[in-house]
């Protein structure tokens, strides 16, 4: 047998394995769900995550009145999440929240995602289409990246890649239920993620242009029933524009924007070490490395026969262009995670190129994309890999170890609005579950998107304390309840400390 044939029985395990039908499809979702599992079990130290954590731990009622506004912040906040906020609130309702079950939305979107955009490759290329689709999407790094958090961009990608292939499957046959879904489809990747707009114009766009006949009006209608469906949501998000508003005083540099977080966000520490740079080097390599592999495809193939390359072509563009174009000139508007909803687009290119690749030479820069996608997932993995100080699962760690039912509980207060310790207790609520919290004992209402401080307490007022209290102090910060459990006669039997300018956990005991 020649050495460049795959041997027979190679390829019926694999057909047993993955076949090329749906259950195929449903396998390489599956092969994703597992790959984005690695690590979903670990404390968060992302602020945004932390948010998500602390949200939906409250009613409906309460984050409709977070959004439509309360004294302390008349416009609102975060309403832009709020069908993911909803939709996690009920998840979280039935099965509790610690990191694991408030990511596995994310995880589970990622593995939808995947199983979605291979039954798209089935169906326009066969085999090679359903293996390579498959591939580009679930190894994207920014497809692994969000499928490892609690927020809404991995669902709204999901959902982008469900339009896709409603788009795909209609085209070919149509059908009136076929037709609804697409207009669900993209109208909940907008919900989830307002930003999703864009792409999905760009799939309308494409859709209308390669497609001929009746079906390419039905196919723009469904965009304009679902950007109906969407609009009155995206107007009453309007009044909390400045909540992104930060993002025009951040350092702007279109090379890392462009190239780098269009990839993945690696979100190196505020003081990063030379290794810490690793991560946006390989990314911005990756990028130059998929526009090599473009152009190579394109002058082989001498353009022809391409057409599936242009359609995923034109949602990257008006998903990722106009981003671009608008901050560079008007303000900054991007963060790379608003690109995740291009990501089945991304995927579907790069899927494209790959089927594409003749030479050998360029099908080793398909194996070079592959290689640094799974790469730059192990970046993604480490604890200090989303850049904050605040090291949230110190406490919950420490608690959980060493701390007892009836214990009391303190935290330092520094009376900010976002970097408040207490999203330790958010972000792990079992951790805490049997202690006594000292300073805040009943739940506070909604009305910020992550925890604050509450006001200094005066343990000496108080009738009666626990003998044994645990502390946790900012290692930068002035102390506050330290010394008031000296003078009551405590004493520190025990501390911990996480990152140099994080905290310090401590027992005191009487």
């Amino acid at each position: 047998m020649p050495r460049n044939e795959a041997s027979p029985t190679r390829i019926g395990v694999v057909q047993r394995l993955v076949p090329q039908s749906v259950r195929g499809d449903a396998v390489l979702g599956l092969v994703v769900v597992l790959l984005t599992l690695v690590g979903a079990w670990r404390v968060s130290p992302w602020l945004d995550e932390v948010a998500t954590a602390h949200v939906v731990s409250y009613s409906s009622r309460d984050m409709a009145s977070m959004w439509q506004g309360i004294p302390t912040l008349p416009s609102g906040s975060d309403m832009v999440h709020a069908a993911y906020y909803e939709v996690v609130h009920w998840w979280v309702d039935l099965v509790g929240i610690t990191p694991f079950t408030l990511r596995l939305p994310s995880v589970i979107a990622a593995g939808v995602g995947t199983m979605a955009m291979a039954g798209v490759g089935r169906r326009l290329v066969g085999r090679r289409g359903q293996l390579a689709y498959a591939a580009a999407y679930g190894l994207l790094p920014r497809t692994l990246l969000m499928a490892i958090e609690a927020r809404p961009y991995a669902m709204s990608s999901m959902f982008a890649a469900l339009a896709l292939l409603l788009v795909v499957v209609y085209r070919r046959r149509p059908s009136w239920l076929r037709w609804v879904g697409l207009v669900l489809a993209i109208a909940a990747a907008m919900l989830v993620h307002l930003y999703a707009a864009l792409p999905m114009a760009g799939l309308v766009a494409a859709a209308w242009f390669f497609t001929k006949g009746r079906r390419r009006w039905m196919l723009a209608a469904a965009g304009i029933v679902s950007a109906a469906l969407v609009a009155p949501f995206g107007v009453a998000t309007s009044r909390q524009l400045g909540q992104i508003g930060w993002l025009a005083s951040e350092k702007y540099s279109l090379i890392e924007t462009a190239l780098v977080q269009s990839w993945a966000a690696s979100r190196t520490p505020p003081v990063p070490e030379i290794s810490d740079r690793v991560p946006d080097a390989i990314a911005a390599a990756m990028a130059v490395v998929a526009a090599i592999l473009l152009i190579a495809v394109v002058v082989e193939s001498r353009g022809r026969h391409l057409r599936r390359l242009a359609f995923a072509l034109v949602p990257v563009a008006t998903g990722v262009g106009i981003l671009w174009i608008a901050s560079l000139v008007w303000t900054n508007v991007l963060q790379g995670r608003y690109l995740t909803p291009v990501a089945p687009f991304f995927a579907m290119a790069l899927a494209e190129l790959a089927i594409h690749a003749q030479r050998r030479w360029v099908r080793s820069l398909v194996i070079l994309l592959m290689v640094g996608s799974l790469t730059l997932f192990g970046f993604q993995q480490r604890t200090y890999a989303k850049a904050s100080t605040t090291d949230y699962n110190l406490m919950s760690r420490v608690m959980r170890q060493s701390a007892r039912a009836g214990d009391g509980f303190l935290i330092d207060p520094i009376q900010d609005w976002v970097f408040s310790y207490r999203g330790a207790v958010s972000v792990d609520p079992g951790a805490f579950a049997a202690l006594i919290d000292l300073a805040q004992p009943t739940k506070p209402p909604l009305d910020f998107a992550w925890a604050h401080d509450p006001p200094e307490l005066n343990l000496a007022a108080q009738e009666w304390l626990p003998p044994r209290i645990w502390l946790a102090s900012w290692n930068t910060k002035p102390a506050t309840y330290g010394p008031q459990l000296a003078e009551l006669g405590y004493h520190s039997v025990y501390a911990q400390s996480g990152v140099p300018d994080g905290h310090t956990v401590t027992l005191w005991e009487k």
